[in-house]
């Protein structure tokens, strides 16, 4: 089955550039995933412990509304 004798030239054309912009977006996400940005986003960050609101002098709101 030959694509030149159901296609023209022009659809072949723009089938050629979808096939362009899926090869380029999968080449950027291979390279992101095995690159230093793609590990950093893998390595677990520390959750930080946050104590309630109440016990904290400072959180208490000493504004009055208008």
């Amino acid at each position: 089955m030959d694509l030149t004798t159901i296609l023209s030239n022009d659809q072949i054309a723009v089938l050629g550039c979808f096939g362009a912009l899926a090869a380029s977006g999968l080449f950027a996400a291979v390279s992101f995933h095995f690159g230093p940005a793609g590990k950093k986003s893998l390595q677990k960050t520390p959750q930080l412990r946050v104590s309630p609101a109440i016990d904290r002098p400072e959180s208490k709101n000493t504004r009055k509304a208008a």
